[in-house]
């Protein structure tokens, strides 16, 4: 066997495993954008997939190097391309609910599991931001007493709000 049929196996087979793990990630997109809370997070699939777009761009370039056909170059540049928009739109959906939702995560222990440590730091970055420009903007100009982000009255030693309220107050804003 030449080195070129080893390295269009060796594609063959990157192919093959990358369409398992697209579809799962196909999948897991399709779920997230469905659900109208934040799934758990899929640490394993992203990983793989993450190295297999790094396998793909590797085969990429020995095909360059190499003199491979461009229609083969082109289809496996769009297969490339294909899986790293999905990724990326994976990504973005789930910052985007944890943008949206951040309070409510951020209170939840349930909900914090779900997430991969970025958009763990990510939420709390988040939360912080949040409650900073609440603070600025709203906050200071009410009385003493109603001064809290989650608390109703001075007498209120607790969150009294609900969920629900904060999402209709950040819904407003």
């Amino acid at each position: 066997m030449s080195s070129w049929d080893d390295d269009e196996s060796a594609a063959a087979s990157a192919a093959e495993a990358a369409t398992t793990d697209v579809e799962l990630l196909r999948r897991a997109w399709r779920n997230e954008k469905a659900a109208p809370e934040i799934l758990r997070f899929d640490t394993p699939l992203v990983s793989r997939v993450r190295e297999q777009i790094q396998l793909l761009e590797e085969t990429l370039d020995d095909f360059a190097d190499t003199g491979v056909d461009d229609l083969v170059v082109s289809l496996y540049q769009m297969d490339l391309d294909r899986t790293l928009f999905l990724l990326r739109s994976y990504l973005r959906l789930r910052l985007q609910k944890i943008e949206k939702y951040t309070m409510h995560i951020s209170r939840s222990d349930d909900l914090l599991s779900r997430l991969s440590p970025q958009e763990r730091r990510f939420a709390k970055s988040c939360a912080e931001i949040m409650e900073k420009h609440l603070g600025q903007s709203v906050l200071s100009k009410l009385p003493y007493g109603y001064d809290s982000v989650t608390r109703q009255s001075l007498s209120s030693t607790e969150d009294d709000m609900g969920i629900y309220t904060l999402h209709l107050i950040y819904q407003i804003l």
